[in-house]
């Protein structure tokens, strides 16, 4: 793969990552409550985000060698 999609599917991981977390953590300080969909949803997005994340990570790392 090329290294500029690498480096494009690391950022973006990451930033959906940080979103998601963010609006977790930020409705748990002003104690809202969040439908079950809306945080299972949000917890497959972690999920699939973390996964492409350690893909383009190792990707990188290997690409240095």
């Amino acid at each position: 793969m090329n290294s500029k999609i690498i480096n494009t599917m690391w950022s973006i991981s990451l930033m959906v990552i940080g979103i998601a977390t963010l609006f977790l953590i930020g409705a748990n300080i002003f104690t809202m409550r969040l439908p079950d969909m809306i945080v299972r949803t949000l917890g497959i997005i972690d999920l699939v985000s973390l996964a492409v994340l350690v893909f383009s990570t190792v990707k990188k790392a290997k690409s240095k060698k």
